[in-house]
């Protein structure tokens, strides 16, 4: 009697958990739907059986039935692990996708030296150049800050732009200026010294666009347009930075087909939002956010994008660890300007390696312009990796590194979509690559640095529409 009771709560226990088990997979669907009722099926007949068992053949022996017991509790306790296990990979997508900060903007208030003002009440006594004409809603915010905290408004002449502004300050025509601190390295480089020269008085935080928090439908098997886009800082992803590394993924889940477009960072654009004459390098688009570099692409190329990944160096470098290095095809023998030196053939590195690969330009044949090529051959040895089946099965960590390193609007259900995918019938994809080429015109009118002697790239028409046409070909689902 008493052993009969304990396989009753055995069989109890063990439905309790099959159904919470049975929810939990058709809820996140995970798992292919073929696979996940093989699963759910073999588990439903292991209850099933045993209960016949022990409601129908009463004189089973004790031996049989301790054997149920022991399996059902077994089982029982590898789904619950798999659930707190699923569940955590889950609950880090979902904060990937619910995070509301995207973009976050360093204000300064900067002034010389030797400068005797020493605190920002001392401002109020004198003039603060800003650059309204270029950066109007950060300074607007940076602006409110101060008079929020300091109950006055302060004297401010607008420059227009940040290189007149910095200028300015070096030359002592202005005491103090309100630097947007993305902008600071291209000071550094047009004006010797600049940041040697000056020093901060107190920085105010600032919030950018949040409309790119809203997830885009993109129905199942459908292709999709991913803009990549590696920005020149370390740490934290919100902080608004230029655009280095600037990568358009176009997926073809159907056809099992992928496309990786560079576009130049030096490339001549019109910044979409700043009007007509707003014309200046890709790179500077991202200034303004990723929502302001996606507009600028969509405008260029004449295409949508579905969804977006933010990634810094340190993301690089922590993901190819985490994956256990990637397997680069490398053209050219080469050495960098750090003094790692890059042999011809298939190479393999680890996060260090692949981001001074990644990084390097100066010491290639044509610059810039193979440094894209590079960056391309370093993320398809990511892909490659991330779609092998050892790595969706380590999918917990690959989810905490991205929590920390990766802003996307890319939801959940795409993401377990792409996975079930590629479980189900383990697609040999075929990855392929173009860019945007052009030719080098230095000294093109730059809206955000008017004035400066900036290297830019001319885009060939003729190459814009090959990459507007090998993205919508690789796209097509249809035969």
């Amino acid at each position: 009697m008493f052993k009969n009771l304990i396989s009753k709560i055995s069989i109890f226990l063990s439905t309790i958990v099959y159904i919470i088990f049975f929810y939990f997979l058709n809820k996140y669907s995970i798992l292919p739907v073929k696979y996940r009722f093989i699963v759910l099926g073999l588990i439903f007949l292991l209850i099933f059986g045993f209960s016949l068992l022990i409601f129908k053949r009463k004189k089973a022996g004790k031996p049989i039935k301790a054997f149920f017991i022991i399996v059902l509790l077994f089982v029982s306790a590898v789904e619950g692990l798999f659930i707190s296990y699923a569940s955590t990979s889950i609950q880090t997508v979902q904060k990937i996708n619910q995070k509301k900060e995207v973009n976050k903007t360093k204000m300064s208030f900067v002034v010389l030296k030797e400068s005797p003002i020493e605190t920002l009440d001392d401002l109020n006594e004198n003039q603060v150049a800003i650059a309204k004409q270029v950066d109007k809603e950060n300074v607007k915010q940076a602006l409110e800050k101060f008079k929020k905290e300091k109950g006055d408004d302060l004297n401010v002449e607008d420059l227009g732009d940040y290189l007149t502004l910095g200028n300015s300050l070096i030359n002592g025509n202005v005491q103090a200026v309100l630097l947007n601190e993305g902008f600071r390295e291209m000071l550094d480089d047009n004006i010797e010294g600049f940041t040697q020269k000056t020093r901060v008085l107190k920085s105010y935080s600032v919030k950018g666009d949040q409309k790119l928090n809203q997830n885009n439908e993109v129905e199942k098997d459908q292709s999709f347009n991913v803009y990549i886009t590696g920005i020149d800082t370390y740490g934290d992803l919100a902080t608004v930075s230029r655009s280095d590394v600037n990568l358009i993924v176009s997926v073809n889940p159907k056809k099992g087909k992928i496309l990786i477009t560079t576009i130049p960072r030096d490339t001549y654009v019109n910044i979409a939002g700043m009007g007509e004459y707003a014309n200046d390098k890709l790179t500077h688009a991202g200034l303004f956010g990723v929502d302001t570099s996606i507009k600028t692409l969509e405008n260029f190329l004449d295409i949508n994008i579905d969804y977006y990944a933010k990634v810094n160096f340190t993301t690089l470098i922590q993901l190819i660890d985490l994956l256990g290095g990637v397997d680069v095809e490398n053209p050219v023998a080469f050495e960098t300007n750090g003094g790692k030196y890059f042999p011809q053939g298939t190479i393999h590195m680890d996060g260090d390696m692949a981001l001074a690969y990644s990084r390097e330009r100066y010491h290639l044949a044509e610059g810039d312009f193979d440094r894209g090529k590079n960056q391309v051959r370093v993320m398809t040895g990511i892909i490659r990796k991330l779609l092998s089946t050892e790595t969706l099965l380590n999918f917990n960590s690959i989810a905490e590194v991205a929590l920390d390193s990766v802003n996307t609007n890319m939801p959940y259900d795409k993401m377990i979509e792409l996975v079930n995918g590629q479980i189900d019938d383990a697609k040999d994809w075929k990855i392929k690559s173009q860019a945007v080429t052009g030719t080098s015109e230095p000294g093109l009118p730059s809206y955000l640095m008017p004035g400066s002697n900036l290297y830019m790239m001319r885009a060939d028409e003729e190459s814009i529409d090959q990459v507007h046409d090998g993205i919508l070909k690789n796209n097509k689902t249809d035969k």
